[in-house]
């Protein structure tokens, strides 16, 4: 019976409120507004449930500021919201919904600032009242290519290259611990931010990791890589995630992680945040070793070509034939952990920006080598070609300089011959007017 009646109750209370709709607010660009509660700045009234849905397009994030906040206080006996809350939630790009945690009273709240695309802000009432106003919000909508890195903190300021962001364009770069190879500082928080166009995915493979003698050392330092979307610090999931990790975390030195692709990341999207956090320095016993902290590359995926020959969750959802048109397809193959019993798994095959082959850099996966394979032959035969096209333009050279000494003797021969008929016509002609002018006898 008592069910019932509750039932019964909130039904009614759905009715009372039915004239409080869903409010929906979307914009694909960049803009700024305002939410009120119903009535504002005059008090509330009771009861209410108001739903504010505040949606963007991917490539842009939604950040609150509480301008105005005048709720009803905590209840005494139970010191929770009751009588009136503000509830905000924040849907990630997976999916999982983040709810924080009940707002109520004066105090204004802090602005919350997302790297999402999706927010719900829920006004709840359930006592009329003749003093609060309630609130004024405003909400932002930014372009996810504005929000900077997180600010980074440098514990000893003889230390530099703490932290930092990459170019727009750049497709492939190296991270490097500071100080590194020597040592790295100590109570120092470093964020790198690195992102590439909307279409592609981020590799990144640690080429060296040496920051604590054992793994068991986190607390002195630590390597993360973190999804560049994921939503940090604001409530609970609502929604568990599916599969897809967020973040991995790297402690001790290499050696803790020797299995093939242990020391690496794919991201899920454009953006990711690499971050070393330090409370000491090294260890007394790394002084003096070859390297110490850390040395990441990191690569502009455009493709992730599956073993059905098609594009497995690039972003954009490109077809693998369409995504790496006119690029290059790292070979990938298989790693077997005994050869000869079945125990293999298959290489990712990485779907790369054609400039990264024979640069140098190895731009797959680990162990595949591809990018960088043929680059010594290539480099022999285009060695050979400038050698033949030099021995043919030296030749060029010898055979013109012959013509034009043949010729130049040629002119002088027959200015020379020239000459010398000349002097025979001028001495005939001297002769001849001698003889016309002897007188007779």
């Amino acid at each position: 019976m008592i069910e019932y009646i509750l039932i019964v109750f909130h039904i009614i209370i759905l009715v009372q409120c039915s004239y409080c709709p869903i409010k929906h607010i979307h914009s694909s660009t960049p803009t700024t507004g305002f939410i009120e509660s119903p009535g504002y700045p005059s008090a509330y009234s009771a009861p209410l449930d108001c739903v504010f849905n505040i949606t963007t397009a991917a490539s842009n994030v939604i950040q609150l500021s509480f301008v105005t906040f005048d709720l009803a206080s905590k209840n005494q006996l139970s010191d929770q919201c009751l009588d009136s809350y503000l509830l905000v939630v924040v849907v990630d790009r997976h999916g999982r919904q983040h709810v924080g945690e009940r707002l109520c009273g004066t105090t204004v709240p802090s602005s919350i600032n997302t790297m999402q695309s999706w927010m719900q802000v829920q006004f709840v009432t359930t006592s009329a009242n003749n003093k609060h106003r309630g609130f004024r919000i405003q909400y932002r909508i930014l372009s996810e290519a504005a929000i900077q890195e997180p600010i980074s903190t440098l514990g000893e300021p003889i230390f530099s290259g703490c932290g930092g962001h990459s170019t727009p364009g750049q497709l492939s770069g190296e991270i490097l611990s500071p100080g590194y190879p020597n040592t790295y500082p100590k109570n120092s928080t470093c964020n790198w931010l690195i992102r590439v166009e909307a279409r592609q995915r981020i590799y990144i493979r640690i080429v060296h990791l040496h920051l604590a003698p054992t793994i068991a050392e986190c607390e002195r330092a630590s390597l993360t890589i973190i999804d560049g979307y994921k939503h940090e610090n604001y409530g609970t999931d609502r929604k568990e995630s599916a599969s897809e990790t967020s973040e991995a975390k790297f402690c001790g030195s290499q050696l803790y992680y020797s299995e093939e692709g242990m020391k690496s990341y794919l991201s899920s999207a454009n953006r990711i945040v690499v971050r070393l956090v330090t409370q000491e320095g090294p260890a007394t016993s790394m002084i003096g070793e070859e390297r110490i902290g850390f040395k990441i590359v990191w690569t502009a995926v455009e493709g992730l070509i599956g073993e059905n020959g098609i594009d497995d969750g690039i972003v954009g959802g490109n077809g693998g034939a369409e995504a790496c048109k006119d690029q290059f397809v790292c070979h990938g193959g298989q790693v077997c952990v005994e050869q000869g019993h079945g125990i293999c798994a298959s290489r990712s095959r990485l779907c790369i920006h054609s400039s990264l082959v024979c640069d140098g850099i190895h731009n797959c996966v680990e162990g595949d080598f591809s990018d960088e394979q043929h680059c010594y032959s290539r480099e022999i035969i285009t060695s050979a070609a400038l050698g033949f096209s030099l021995i043919v333009l030296t030749m060029l050279v010898l055979v013109c300089c012959d013509q034009f000494r043949k010729r130049r003797r040629l002119r002088v021969l027959i200015r020379e011959r020239r000459a010398t008929e000349n002097g025979k016509c001028n001495n005939n002609n001297n002769n001849s007017a001698t003889t016309r002018v002897q007188p007779n006898r």
